[in-house]
């Protein structure tokens, strides 16, 4: 296994040898990392550093932006896009990630101790995760402290460290493996299924806007419903989506992940958007229909008066325990409420005119 740096970004290239002619260690590292050498074009590059925040302010200028207050890092803006770029980091003691006076000290509120670049990979949750390349020698260098690039190999997701530990530092790390099976097809072992299933109720303990980060990573991929599904296995789904997991083994549900597969498909294939907004549309639309039109002999249901304000109360609900943005929920309700327009060909030249027409016309045709 080896990576073609022709495929690697030039503006990842670019930032990763600024950084290092100012005199510092870069690296390209994670999920980046892990897609190229499985050969597939990474969607995001992060770059992992031993120069401060504050060190990558001087370097960048007004091109670079320190975010974060749990965990701090700087967005440098290139080519029109923004690359995520970190301090090594090593594990914080007990003390040091403690955030709350009745906290045990174990979930880690707080991640700002530089360290080492070995130290970072250690701290990182899965070994397929932990993987740095160096891009600018020659063929380039790959440093792998923890045996990821044997795993990535074999197709398989171990933990760094205990895993039960690790799973409760950072109760998302169970969604990250639900992506790890669900895009890639990695295994996970029998102890490691069930150290997820026994963490994954502390997700509610969470932030909500982690929670729908991670949410909105999984939709802008053509994996979603086999992340889903992987998810529902390994009792994940019903803690970090519960209004999703209560329809999952219903007809419905069925619909759902009918839907799903076929949106995957047209991503992959480049002919949908990988909308946020199209994608939560189609997680609901099967649901909505079965409570407003329970007969899966006919199709969607009737716009009939008052049923706007129905369907945004009844998305909100759907969206339990999380609160998007009002704009964001009105989107989702139009789109909905657009389809069975579109399904009777009513009014097309008015339906055109929408300014979500082309968000219901993706989901119409999923």
């Amino acid at each position: 296994m080896r990576i073609d740096k022709r495929s690697i970004s030039r503006d990842a290239y670019r930032i990763v040898d600024t950084i290092q002619a100012s005199g510092y260690e870069a690296y390209l590292v994670g999920g980046a990392v892990r897609d190229l050498l499985l050969d597939r074009q990474p969607k995001d590059y992060d770059i992992s550093t031993d120069a401060s925040p504050e060190d990558l302010r001087r370097v960048f200028g007004r091109r670079a932006r320190i975010i974060g207050r749990r965990f701090r890092l700087v967005h440098v803006y290139s080519g029109g896009s923004v690359y995520e770029v970190s301090t090594f980091r090593r594990r914080p003691d007990l003390e040091e990630r403690r955030g709350r006076d009745t906290d045990s000290g174990l979930m880690v509120w707080r991640d700002n101790c530089y360290g080492t670049v070995e130290q970072d990979a250690r701290r990182r949750d899965f070994t397929v995760n932990a993987l740095y390349f160096d891009p600018v020698p020659g063929d380039g260098r790959l440093v792998d402290f923890v045996g990821g690039l044997d795993d990535i190999k074999a197709r398989r997701v171990q933990m760094i460290g205990d895993a039960a530990e690790r799973l409760a530092e950072d109760p998302v790390r169970t969604i990250r493996a639900c992506k790890l099976v669900g895009q890639y097809g990695f295994s996970l072992s029998s102890d490691l299924r069930n150290d997820i299933r026994s963490a994954a109720a502390a997700l509610d303990k969470c932030a909500n806007a982690r929670l729908v980060e991670e949410l909105f990573k999984i939709l802008k991929k053509p994996h979603t419903c086999a992340t889903f599904g992987a998810a529902s296995d390994l009792g994940v789904l019903v803690h970090f989506f519960p209004e999703l997991f209560a329809s999952w083994s219903t007809q419905a549900g069925h619909v759902c992940r009918r839907i799903l597969a076929s949106r995957d498909a047209m991503l992959a294939e480049g002919s949908i958007y990988p909308s946020r907004v199209t994608g939560l549309a189609m997680l609901m639309i099967a649901a909505l229909k079965e409570q407003l039109e329970p007969d899966w002999s006919q199709p969607l249901w009737v716009n009939d008066a008052g049923i706007d304000r129905f369907i945004y109360e009844w998305s909100r609900n759907f969206m339990r325990p999380y609160r998007l943005p009002k704009q964001v929920m009105a989107k989702i309700r139009d789109v909905l409420l657009m389809q069975p327009k579109m399904l009777r060909g009513r009014s097309r030249k008015r339906i055109r005119r929408h300014p979500e027409f082309k968000r219901s016309e993706d989901t119409f045709r999923v």
